[in-house]
């Protein structure tokens, strides 16, 4: 018959095992938890969207599920200022969006988007593709605490108005969405608009209640989020280029295991060839998106595109003038765009 003693000595032993037990378990679900990566942007069914889906799709896959990427599009994350504190303070894992709208995290952020860096889209690719040109932009971001992983190819600039447009005379006076940044803002002034600098999910509001005339942008913003109703009179201005980059936090990434981190930043930007032919596709995809629910394209005339961008140039040449630090990496990027062919 078994005494006191050892009833309670298998009692005990019992609620050990138990605890052990559970002690196990619950490391063993820790260890199979995946790293969560958070991932923002403003946009929707574009080529940043298009990005963010097939880096999920192979960062997944590189680290065999240790890492689960998570999407944002359409500012879900909120307005872009609150997705960068995010980012900053890690909250947020990345973001990705033109480089302009970076400018606070730091002013020389606004130089891709400035007037005479690009041709086209397939000069823009070839020069932020030349590892001089990364760098300077990767060297600013590192002294702001964020990383910069990868470039994407957006578009170059389009106009879209109310009403028909397709002289500059047609164009003075109307107000044109812009983004923040001093250099978009003089740049439309110097082809007399006003410009209203604007948050992207108000554009389509303000256009339907005539507090704008019309936006600047790239095309595949006028189809995504059907400008072609409220602005169908686009002008293929290609003023400037659209560059857009994908910032990851730093700090987050420096606390993550050296294989994990490096998983990241290969595929970040391992995908930027795949993702720029995908958008080479839907640019065209766009056009006819656009002509088939009654949008229309015009150009200038040839002497008005080249009154036109020397305006643009001029403009951005007075903004630089005031920021020394700015223009020094405005510059510098320009001699990489002036000898990439």
């Amino acid at each position: 018959m078994p005494t006191i003693r050892n009833c309670v000595s298998r009692a005990t032993g019992g609620l050990l095992a138990a605890g052990l037990g559970l002690v196990l378990a619950a490391g063993t679900a820790a260890a199979q938890s995946p790293i969560v990566f958070k991932f923002g942007t403003q946009t929707q069914n574009d080529v940043q969207h298009e990005y963010m889906k097939l880096f999920k799709t192979k960062v997944e896959a590189a680290t065999k599920g240790k890492v689960r990427v998570d999407l944002f599009p359409a500012s879900q994350l909120g307005p872009f200022p609150r997705q960068i504190e995010g980012l900053r303070l890690g909250n947020i894992q990345a973001i990705t969006g033109p480089f302009e709208f970076f400018v606070g995290v730091d002013p020389s952020f606004q130089t891709t988007s400035m007037a005479g860096l690009f041709r086209d889209n397939e000069h823009m690719r070839a020069v932020s593709n030349k590892p001089e040109f990364r760098k300077i932009l990767e060297a600013v971001g590192d002294k702001k605490g964020v990383t910069v992983a990868s470039f994407i190819v957006y578009d170059m600039q389009y106009f879209a108005f109310k009403q028909p447009a397709a002289t500059l005379a047609d164009v003075k006076g109307r107000r044109m969405r812009v983004l923040a940044s001093e250099a978009e803002q003089a740049s439309v002034q110097s082809l007399g608009m006003a410009s209203i600098p604007m948050a992207l999910p108000e554009v389509l509001p303000a256009l339907q209640q005539g507090t704008i005339d019309g936006v600047s942008t790239g095309l595949t913003i006028f189809t995504s989020l059907r400008y072609y109703d409220a602005a169908p009179n686009a002008i293929e201005s290609k003023l400037w280029g659209i560059l857009t980059g994908v910032l990851m936090s730093k700090s987050w990434l420096s606390e993550q295991p050296a294989d994990i981190r490096k998983a990241i930043l290969d595929t970040a930007k391992g995908i930027e060839a795949e993702n720029h032919a995908w958008n080479q596709g839907n640019l065209v995809r766009a056009r006819d998106v656009w002509t088939k629910n009654g949008g229309k394209f015009s150009k200038l005339s040839d002497a008005e595109q080249k009154d036109a961008q020397r305006r643009v140039n001029e403009a951005t040449a007075k903004v630089l003038s005031k920021y020394p630090a700015v223009k020094a990496t405005y510059d510098s990027m320009k001699a990489v765009a002036d000898a990439t062919k």
